[in-house]
């Protein structure tokens, strides 16, 4: 995919209008990123805000126009997570100079370019445009085989990647209805969404009016006046619902308590019907952290799976952490295992409360994110520490 500035300054007062063409491929998020900085640099573009920060009400409105048969797709997520945090438009069109000034012609956006699309805080899309949906699938060259070996990691990488989109259709704001209309169509076939049904997928979030001829820009620009939303990533867009936030349970009656067994390390456990923690000492530096969900759905699971497998990242009271394994899960648990430093741990008792969360590659708290009060946990702890003389 190739990226480029059509209007900007004399040409476009107040706005810039960039073109972006082409197959998506994996470097294209790199190529993006690479454009955006060096436009940034030559004072073109605005600069990047700050996570959840908007754009200064005197920045100028960018707009991104696509046309593109698709590709990979986890380049397009980036792609269009970078457009979301900026607050940008997004329109499935190309445009042009005529006498001087931007307008936009009709183009194709299919498969991958449709999850880009999903990125703008306004997103439209040129009349007689084509906007092509399928399933996602893994890429096979002709002639090649697999051992079963082989098939079950396709098959894991493949689900991963299921939840990677889902959770991008959700963090953008967008309903299920685009998420489930893609995976009706069989990824060696393509269906042509219709114009009634690109704003109830998200594809859009209004149409345009219908007009013979290129769309002149204050087209676009008046009707994203119109649906002025922030470039925060979870915004929703107008007209369609927002997955709710999770809402961390606290139990203030519940409490710590220290388990000695015979063999084992002493145990600072915390449980409740959701989620089970334990925090043992391993060595005199390092204390091993138990965080297992419970009674999770197989959405739930998957999510936190590829999350942590992926991003490799929890997040405890604002410190990010590594993740040492994924436990396989059973009965609707699922168990992750990280080390700590023992001084961290430590730290833990000038907590109101703990925040444990798993972070997805974008930073983001995935399944569940759950507040354990600190009751207890100071003797806990230091009883559990002290079982190896930390």
């Amino acid at each position: 995919m190739h990226f480029s500035i059509v209007a900007s300054g004399k040409t476009c007062p107040g706005c810039v209008v960039i073109n972006a063409s082409g197959q998506i491929v994996d470097e294209t998020s790199r190529s993006f990123a690479a454009f955006l900085s060096q436009n940034r640099l030559d004072g073109v573009l605005p600069p990047e805000p700050g996570d959840g920060q908007p754009q200064p009400a005197n920045a100028p409105k960018v707009i991104v126009a696509f046309e593109s048969v698709g590709g990979k797709v986890q380049s397009a997520l980036i792609i269009g997570r970078r457009i979301r945090k900026a607050g940008w438009t997004t329109v499935i069109g190309q445009a042009r100079l005529m006498a001087g000034k931007p307008v936009f012609e009709s183009a194709g956006c299919y498969s991958a370019c449709t999850m880009v699309m999903l990125g703008g805080t306004n997103r439209f899309v040129v009349p007689l445009s084509k906007v092509g949906i399928h399933q996602f699938s893994p890429q096979f060259n002709d002639g090649e085989t697999f051992d079963a070996q082989e098939m079950n990691q396709i098959v894991r990488d493949y689900g991963r990647e299921v939840v990677s989109v889902y959770d991008f259709v959700h963090a953008m704001g967008v309903t299920e209805a685009f998420f489930t209309t893609t995976l009706r169509t069989p990824f060696s076939s393509l269906d042509e969404l219709p114009k009634d049904q690109w704003v109830s997928t998200g594809v859009a979030t209004a149409l345009l009016p219908d007009v013979e001829g290129a769309v002149p820009l204050p087209t676009i620009l008046d009707a994203a006046s119109q649906n002025d939303l922030t470039s925060s990533i979870a915004k929703p867009s107008v007209g369609l619902k927002a997955p709710d936030p999770v809402q961390p349970r606290t139990a203030a009656s519940e409490s710590w308590t220290v388990i000695h067994a015979d063999g084992a390390a002493v145990t600072a456990e915390f449980t409740n019907p959701e989620y089970r923690v334990a925090l043992a000492c391993q060595d005199g530096k390092t204390a091993k952290l138990d965080l297992s969900f419970k009674e999770l759905s197989p959405l739930d699971i998957e999510k936190l799976r590829a999350a942590a497998f992926s991003a490799k990242v929890l997040k405890i009271d604002g410190r990010e952490i590594a993740i040492d394994n994924v436990a396989t899960p059973t009965d609707g648990e699922q168990s992750i295992i990280a080390s700590l430093a023992v001084k961290d741990v430590k730290d833990f008792t000038s907590s109101d409360a703990l925040i444990f969360a798993v972070l997805n590659k974008a930073g983001e708290p995935v399944g569940r994110s759950g507040s354990i009060p600190t009751t207890g946990v100071a003797k806990a702890i230091g009883d559990a520490m002290a079982g190896c003389g930390a």
